[in-house]
């Protein structure tokens, strides 16, 4: 019954969302760089989530229970590099007269171009995936010099015209989950997922996909000056935080080096620095201006109260609505003994 099977065509890494949208005739919603599809019922039900960081790189997280079993033949048309995680669910690729079995809790690796893949998901079982597609020159721009671009070319011609499994880890699995899960919402979310997408890369390269992505970063004068001035533009837009593209741009450093060198120098992320400086914000808007929950969480560039509450409980140790309340009553303690005292 192959002869039945839809073809796809993808010409395009960010090509396999919308023919797949078009085949199933499912509801899509766009919010800005986010696309959310949900199948009518007689497909399945669930829903694919596509988020487009930038050309030639987007995640894309499905969670999707069908009625039966997917079947699509997709010509990759294009040059794909993609890490794929299977949290759930069955999946069986066949191309090029070989196969690939892909269960719960299996992560694989591919780089294709110009093949047609047949693919198949199992009815009945929660399909829940997580897929991080570049195209192949996207990955190379994080290549210092001409010796890493020959590195990492080799490191993905090693994947050409393969389905590969990659080994497992507790870090892998944390990383897939924090990328699935990640409640945060707009330029926040961006910054987020790309950085987790990287670490999701340089953990593959750590499990043994080998490459230039691991290894102490040696950082020169130079770099180590622009890693500063990257620090001072982070601090000062922390409510609308840059991407790390834009910030990469700007300082005029590859992005590989400016994720990993900023660590090594400051101890932390850019994502990290960015939550922690408006953590500190919102604390002043409290003390100092007074505010209330909802007006320090959008002043510092929250559009979600929960995802600042969250945010806020992790850094101080309690709800920001109970900090309130204990500024209310440390004000109407100072008023009363002011009173006594003029008394």
């Amino acid at each position: 019954m192959r002869c039945l099977t839809p073809n796809i065509l993808v010409a395009n890494i960010h090509d396999y969302f919308d023919r797949i949208a078009e085949l199933v005739h499912g509801t899509v919603r766009t919010r800005s760089w986010e696309q959310q599809l949900s199948p009518p019922p007689h497909v399945g039900k669930g829903k694919i989530t596509r988020m487009r960081i930038r050309p030639g790189m987007e995640i894309v997280v499905s969670d999707m229970t069908y009625e039966r079993n997917m079947k699509l033949h997709i010509m990759e048309a294009c040059r794909l590099f993609e890490l794929s995680y299977c949290v759930s669910g069955e999946i069986y690729c066949e191309w090029n007269g070989k196969e690939n079995w892909t269960g719960s809790r299996t992560g694989n690796v591919l780089f294709l171009e110009n093949i047609r893949v047949y693919e198949e998901m199992k009815a009945g079982l929660r399909q829940q995936l997580l897929e991080v597609r570049f195209a192949p020159e996207e990955l190379l721009r994080y290549a210092d010099d001409a010796s890493e671009k020959q590195g990492m070319e080799a490191w993905i011609q090693r994947h050409k015209g393969s389905i590969d499994p990659y080994s497992d880890s507790p870090a892998i699995r944390k990383c897939v989950s924090d990328l699935i899960h990640c409640t945060y919402k707009g330029s926040m979310k961006r910054l987020y997922m790309e950085g987790k997408a990287m670490e999701l890369l340089a953990l593959f390269a750590e499990a043994g996909g080998r490459g230039p992505i691991d290894g102490k970063l040696v950082l020169r004068r130079d770099d180590i000056e622009k890693l500063k001035e990257v620090r001072q533009w982070v601090i000062s837009r922390a409510e609308h935080p840059l991407s790390i593209r834009e910030l990469a741009r700007l300082a005029r450093i590859n992005e590989f080096k400016l994720k990993k060198g900023f660590r090594e120098l400051f101890g932390t992320t850019i994502f990290e620095l960015v939550r922690q400086e408006r953590m500190e914000r919102a604390l002043r808007f409290i003390e100092i201006e007074r505010m209330n929950v909802g007006e320090a969480a959008v002043a510092v560039g929250y559009s979600n109260v929960s995802n600042f509450t969250t945010a806020f409980r992790k850094h101080y140790g309690c709800n920001p609505g109970e900090y309130v309340r204990q500024l209310h009553h440390l004000d109407l303690r100072q008023s009363i003994e002011q009173e006594n005292n003029n008394g």
